[in-house]
């Protein structure tokens, strides 16, 4: 049996680069994104032949539209692997982040987790595996990710009860905590991200988004729970572990006061 692989957030960035490894292992794919995915499609089928790409609109923000997608996707295969990467990022300081802003984070990356997991359980059999990427900003703040880190932290909380409810099911949970890493969304946050943002980056350090990738495959691969990719980030993680955040803390304070 080929291995179904759905992706979320799939178009571009780590989803796409997610979808390269599983059809070069022989998996099928199939993505859902609300940004337009002929582009992605037509360069994943170059890899491994049209038979094995498909493709779906989704909004995570809206429920009905999650459940009527993945619902059409499992007609033609029920997954095997279920990676939600979709989300969206804003760093700025607090008090310039307004209403509208603040709960679009919180919709996307939280409510859109919930969603997701939501619309795809009831399609996932024993043996299956659920996958959500957050972030290393759901484990240790960051200046200028007021709403970013609420929602990563959120997205966290949830795959820990997941995790927890599914034993039952037979359905395996792994969340992904990466640091920064060299994709679309980053390359455009960086444009007017505040100094302070960019100088707490440098503790957990930035990834090349292939380097990055094989490091989230291999821990899926092995169905870890908690998936850091980087030894800088994983050090950190430690460390916040360790010693209650006070160090993390201080070596923060250190930098954006510099």
């Amino acid at each position: 049996m080929v291995q179904q692989v759905y992706i979320t957030g799939g178009a571009s960035g780590i989803g796409l680069h997610l979808a390269r490894t599983y059809l070069g292992s022989g998996a099928a794919v199939t993505l859902f994104d609300v940004q337009p995915t002929a582009q992605a499609v037509a360069e994943l089928s170059a890899i491994a032949g049209p038979e094995r790409v498909r493709a779906f609109a989704m909004d995570v923000t809206k429920p009905g539209e999650v459940r009527n997608a993945f619902a059409q996707a499992a007609e033609g295969g029920q997954p095997d692997v279920v990676i939600h990467c979709a989300g969206i990022a804003i760093a700025a300081d607090f008090e310039a982040i307004d209403d509208d802003a603040y709960a679009r984070v919180i919709n996307i990356n939280l409510i859109g987790s919930r969603n997701v997991v939501a619309g795809v359980l009831p399609h996932m059999a024993a043996g299956s595996h659920l996958v959500l990427v957050a972030s290393m900003a759901g484990l240790v703040g960051c200046y200028g990710y007021a709403a970013y880190c609420a929602s990563k932290y959120g997205v966290v909380g949830l795959a820990e009860v997941l995790r927890i409810e599914l034993t039952a099911k037979g359905v395996d949970v792994s969340v992904v905590c990466p640091p920064e890493v060299e994709t679309p969304m980053v390359e455009a946050e960086r444009l007017n991200r505040p100094k302070q943002t960019e100088a707490l980056k440098l503790m957990a350090g930035t990834l090349q988004l292939e380097d990055a990738v094989a490091q989230i495959r291999k821990g899926i691969d092995r169905r870890r729970f908690m998936i850091i990719p980087g030894w800088r980030a994983r050090s950190l993680w430690f460390t916040n572990k360790l010693l209650p955040g006070f160090l993390t803390r201080k070596f923060a304070d250190f930098l954006v006061s510099r």
